[in-house]
């Protein structure tokens, strides 16, 4: 039953209080209450006290990032970078499993040249289409010349200056059939074309006609070839389920392969170190097939199984660059290595927003296309091969990027410059006299090692002398990204931002750079963010507490069973558990820790001792 008074003298019968939350005699009668039992303040021993726990324990650290176990109590927490060379993907860029040098994403931004992040270059339109078929190609004459081709519609057409204010196309019609083009590749001298029912044709760099290559006299009905490539020296291209071997310069065709599955569709072949590699899919199920060079080099051995994909990732395209296979699909890119047995081994995934279709590869680098990158572009996406961040993962991070959501259909390189096509609006190019407007870097999220709220409000940056504008913004706990100023103090090295000292568990920064003219923007060395620690704190409350056969208690007497009451202190805690402690008007919900118990005098010959117990509780944070 709960407890009305203590005014009954205890005589050794049934106790007259069984406990509650919480007791209505304070305050009106006692000062405290603990677990709803009151009690009397002991205010000559000086042990009633209230403190705060420490914000952040005394300890040594060795490692370059502070986290739970270990802090410099008397500064502020820093997190920062001072190089990007290692890439996009990693959402979290301080939990134990991130890495230095990496960070989320980005858009406009170079972040190749170790040490400073900078602004890529912009893009232009260098041809006008409505056509879903923009096959690109590059190709290099006897004479010397660079020529683009591009598949437009039923028309084949080149130019040799894609980046020309007005660039000049040529239209390859004379002998060419009424069917779209289905295919473009070449073996690095002629150019071959797919025409829809209409086999396969062929024409030089600069030639203004095609001419038929397969069927070679040319019946005008014949099948529709798809995914034309070149492998371990031999030309593959394919129809329906049916791997195609053709020849180079001439019209040898043949049917390599014919997969049992007529549904199986193939999209390419490339060159691994010891065989060719030819990729395909029925449904959802994606193969990539191994096929050796047979012993006397009179062409290919059968295919056979080197990689099945995950079941519902689709490939949709296959490229081979310095021995390593590289796969787009329609979720995004897998870097492959191969085996003794030449079978592929496939890295992790590097996820896209929409299907690879198609790469280029220049030096380290690899780009792929990257299609409706963030609902306002479409672009490329550039690898590192000379940097991975795991067994084969290389670095990545988007690049060219032009304002259409449509897919990527072609990329290539002409004249060490990158240029692509976008299905129903044409050939993309870099502009290398015009950076882009602005870039964005969003370094990820970050939580200081520790579970608990902070605040971050000072963020630094280092940079060259400062052309153009620098600005950051804030997403707090996964919240939208909030502005917390902008820099363009021209010739500036270095900046603080004065950030929200709003209370967060972690925090993502996003760094915008902006361009001053069309070839002159910021180049940013390194960041810092500095933070403070701002956990929830517990008390830490000391009560000492009278325990006493008799108390007066304002000229009334109250009575208490002090062996019972020094017990029931003890097991609270022996045994801990949330409990109510009110002092006052103030209730808290606390964990007893200790109880430490004085003895004073035992008035009577059964020596039960009164005297006062200091009990010590901590109060439960919310």
């Amino acid at each position: 039953m709960g407890l009305i008074d203590f005014t009954t003298a205890f005589t050794g019968g049934p106790s007259f209080y069984t406990g509650s939350a919480t007791s209505d005699l304070v305050p009106s009668v006692f000062p405290v209450a603990i677990n709803g039992r009151p009690y009397l303040i002991d205010s000559r021993s000086g042990k009633f006290s209230r403190q705060l726990d420490q914000r952040v324990r005394d300890s040594q650290d060795t490692s370059t990032a502070p986290g739970e176990s270990a802090i410099n109590p008397q500064g502020l927490w820093r997190r920062g970078q001072n190089s990007w060379h290692l890439g996009a993907g990693q959402f979290y860029a301080d939990d134990a499993a991130a890495q230095d040098y990496r960070f989320y994403k980005s858009k406009g931004i170079s972040p190749w040249t170790k040490g400073q992040l900078s602004l890529l270059n912009g893009t232009k339109r260098a041809l006008e289409s409505a056509n879903t078929n923009l096959f690109l190609v590059a190709v290099r004459s006897s004479g010397g010349t660079n020529y683009l081709y591009v598949a437009d519609g039923n028309t084949l057409k080149y130019t040799t200056d894609p980046f020309a204010s007005s660039p000049t196309w040529t239209s390859v019609t004379t002998g060419a059939p009424a069917g779209a083009i289905t295919a473009l590749g070449t073996n690095g001298v002629n150019v071959y074309i797919g025409y829809a029912t209409h086999d396969i044709y062929y024409t030089t760099p600069g030639s203004a006609s095609v001419s038929f290559f397969y069927p070679t006299g040319g019946s005008g009905t014949g099948k529709t070839y798809v995914g034309f490539d070149y492998a371990k020296g031999w030309g593959i291209a394919s129809v329906d389920n049916a791997l195609y071997v053709i020849g180079i310069q001439s019209g040898s065709h043949a049917v390599h392969y014919t997969h049992p599955d007529t549904t199986f569709r193939w999209v390419g072949a490339a060159g691994g170190p010891n065989a060719a590699y030819a990729a395909g899919y029925a449904g959802v199920k994606s193969i990539i097939y191994k096929m050796t060079l047979k012993a006397d080099a009179t062409g290919l051995d059968q295919p056979i199984a080197a990689l099945e994909l995950p079941l519902g990732e689709v490939v949709y395209s296959i490229h081979g660059y310095l021995g390593f296979i590289i796969l787009g699909t329609d979720k995004g890119v897998r870097f492959c290595t191969t085996d003794s047995n030449n079978n592929l081994i496939a890295g992790p995934l590097i996820p896209t927003s929409g299907a690879v279709r198609d790469f280029v590869a220049d030096d380290k680098y690899v780009w792929f296309g990257w299609s409706n990158y963030d609902g306002i572009s479409s672009g490329l996406g550039r690898m590192d091969l000379s940097t991975f961040t795991s067994t084969n993962a290389p670095a990545f991070a988007t690049d060219l990027m032009y304002t259409s959501t449509a897919d990527v259909a072609s990329v290539t390189e002409f004249n060490e410059k990158r240029v692509f096509s976008i299905s129903g609006v044409g050939v993309i190019v870099e502009d290398t006299a015009n950076l882009v407007t602005s870039g964005t870097v969003e370094v990820g999220n970050y939580r200081w090692g520790i579970p608990d709220r902070k605040f971050a409000p000072r963020f630094d940056v280092r940079m060259q002398p400062l052309v153009g504008s620098v600005s950051v913004s804030v997403s707090a706990d996964t919240g939208s990204y909030d502005s917390i100023g902008t820099h363009s103090d021209q010739g500036d090295t270095e900046h603080t931002f004065l950030a929200s000292e709003e209370k967060l568990i972690e925090a993502a920064y996003k760094i915008t750079l902006a361009r001053q003219t069309a070839t002159t923007g910021p180049v940013l060395n390194r960041w810092m963010v500095r933070a403070y620690a701002a956990p929830a704190r517990s008390r830490l409350i000391s009560v000492p507490v009278l325990i006493h056969n008799k108390l007066n208690v304002h000229g009334s007497d109250y009575f208490f069973d002090v062996e019972f009451e020094r017990d029931f202190l003890e097991d609270l805690a022996l045994n801990p558990k949330i409990i109510t402690y009110q002092e006052r008007g103030d209730v808290f919900t606390v964990i007893v820790e200790d109880v430490q118990w004085q003895a004073v005098d035992a008035p009577e010959m059964d020596w039960l001792w009164e005297g006062t117990a200091t009990v010590i509780m901590r109060t439960i944070t919310e």
